[in-house]
């Protein structure tokens, strides 16, 4: 029985070790749970696998170039001590700080938790009946008279004016939910994540309590007919609102965050959210299991000829080779999905008007998908293993070019199906998807065939001959190119689609609604609202 090699052991001790580097850097600048506990839990593992795979990749690839020359051996340490130094150097630093950005947007870092913290404050808020009981106890304990504290309570002007006292009411409201919450061994994890957070908002809220309850007592002697005393309501209304806003927004950042990080299902997060009170609506998430099927039927598609060629030494594609090269072919897809989807969910710029289709934008993020996927392909061509006689091995340029104008028409053809969808404007998103996935794939298999043409012909331009191949495997690449096609595009498309227009209604229902970050106070009594 032989033992392992001693460079590919070193070679997979130093990946695990890339691999807990790279997981500790991806939350860098903030500390791991101001990311894990601000983003949904599926994406949050997802963008860091992503981060962790493409250090790996370039670990990987750096390491076979310093090897051509030393050894897998001795590379291995010098690659691990370049990866160390890489975010401080001028250049690498810069593209590794973009990456790192790419990613944590990718687990939507901090849009998630900011869009779910703007849905519930412009919502409207029933005070759940603990919180009276519970301001009742505490403030008697600091002394105020139970008659005084039930005036205060009763949005009747006489102790508070009403935004005051409902103010006080959500914050204790909010507080006893929390503290319900804490007992549900579900969220032990993210209460000790945040334990310092808590304890903090513990303390200003006993603060918050205490200088109310001075505040109460001042009021003990007041008549609301004396125009002094008028006054006097509204500045301690003033000052006990100040020292609960503070509190309030921190309250609903703890429940964004809770519900976001904890809670899987979206109905099961509106019911989180309904249980302290708030009546809402949650954006639609961009679901991730399409982009997961595409990935993983992307390396199959791209591995899956080498299985059916029967190729000379000259043409021979190892396993690193095919795995590596497929993986990063993956990777470019994605990023071409990518510029196809996230302009027109994030800029009016890619988005389609009544009239028109937006050109200009097919024409910035079919270029940028293109170059992405070629600076992918060219760097992953230049570092791994080809046997010479592939057009990659001495031109890994003129190879990636060719490729990657599948990226640049996937990302263009999506758009333009993504478009108009969004013109048609119906609610049906499963309509048409039979007719998107085969438009797409009839242009995959098109591109796929200008594609094989495209390198018969460099590769001769170039003093090269093609290896031979029977065309029952060249239609068999075609079809399958076909295949990842209709799956793409009766994927993406319509799932985009509803993404969209799903956070289009929503916020066109709030605003319908007025439930916007107000004065507390209820609008049917203008009169009573604090001064400014």
């Amino acid at each position: 029985m032989h033992g392992l090699d001693p460079s590919i052991v070193a070679l997979g001790l130093g990946a695990i070790a890339v691999c807990v580097v790279s997981a500790i850097d991806f939350h860098a600048p903030f500390e791991t749970a101001d990311i894990r506990f601000a983003v949904m839990r599926d994406r949050y593992y997802f963008a860091v696998f992503a981060y962790v795979t493409i250090a790996v990749m370039f670990y990987f690839f750096v390491a076979i170039l310093m090897s051509r020359g030393t050894g897998l051996v001795v590379a291995i340490p010098a690659t691990i001590a370049f990866m160390v130094l890489t975010p401080h150097l001028p250049v690498l630093g810069w593209v590794i700080d973009f990456l790192r950005r790419m990613m944590q947007t990718l687990a939507r870092y901090p849009q998630a938790v900011e869009t779910v913290i703007v849905a519930i404050a412009r919502s409207p808020i029933k005070v759940t009946e603990r919180a009276r009981p519970e301001l009742q106890r505490e403030l008697e304990g600091y002394g105020v008279p139970a008659g005084l504290i039930e005036k205060a309570l009763n949005d009747d002007d006489q102790v508070l004016a009403p935004g005051a006292a409902t103010m006080i009411k959500q914050v204790a409201s909010l507080h006893t939910s929390f503290v319900e919450l804490r007992g549900n061994k579900r969220f032990k994890r993210f209460f000790r994540a945040r334990k310092a957070v808590f304890d903090e908002m513990e303390r200003q809220y006993r603060r918050m309590l205490r200088r109310s309850a001075r505040a109460l007592l001042l009021t003990d002697d007041i008549t609301v007919s004396a125009l002094d005393a008028e006054e006097l309501v509204y500045e301690i209304s003033d000052f006990i609102s100040e020292e609960c806003e503070d509190l309030r927004v921190a309250y609903q950042r703890r429940l964004a965050e809770a519900t976001l990080s904890v809670v899987d299902r979206r109905d099961s997060r509106t019911e989180l959210i309904s249980s302290f009170g708030y009546q809402t609506v949650l954006p639609q998430p961009l679901p991730f299991a399409p982009l997961v099927i595409i990935f993983v039927l992307d390396f199959v598609v791209s591995v899956a000829p080498l299985f059916f060629m029967n190729l000379s030494k000259n043409y021979e594609v190892g396993s690193l080779t095919g795995g590596l090269s497929s993986a990063a072919h993956a990777v470019a897809v994605m990023i071409s999905i990518f510029f196809a989807i996230y302009p027109k969910a994030s800029t009016n710029f890619a988005r389609p008007s009544l009239y028109a289709l937006p050109w200009r934008s097919y024409i910035v993020f079919g270029a940028l998908s293109y170059l992405l996927g070629n600076v992918v392909l060219w760097i992953t061509y230049s570092a791994i293993p080809i046997a010479p006689g592939w057009l990659a091995s001495g031109h890994p340029l003129a190879a990636s070019s060719l490729v990657s104008l599948v990226f640049l028409v996937n990302t263009l053809v999506l758009s333009i199906l993504l478009d108009v969808r969004l013109r048609a404007g119906g609610l049906d998103y499963h309509e048409a998807r039979l007719k998107d996935g085969a438009a797409h794939a009839v242009v995959m298999a098109s591109v796929m065939v200008c594609v094989l043409i495209g390198f018969t012909l460099v590769s001769r331009y170039f003093g090269l001959n093609m290896p031979y191949i029977s065309w029952l495997v060249y239609a068999g690449i075609v079809a399958l190119f076909g295949v990842l096609g209709f799956v793409m595009g009766y994927l993406v498309p319509s799932t985009a689609e509803a993404y969209i227009e799903a956070n289009k209604l929503i916020r066109k229902s709030s605003a319908l609604d007025g439930n916007r970050l107000e004065w507390a106070a209820p609008v049917s009594q203008p009169s009573t609202q604090l001064r400014s």
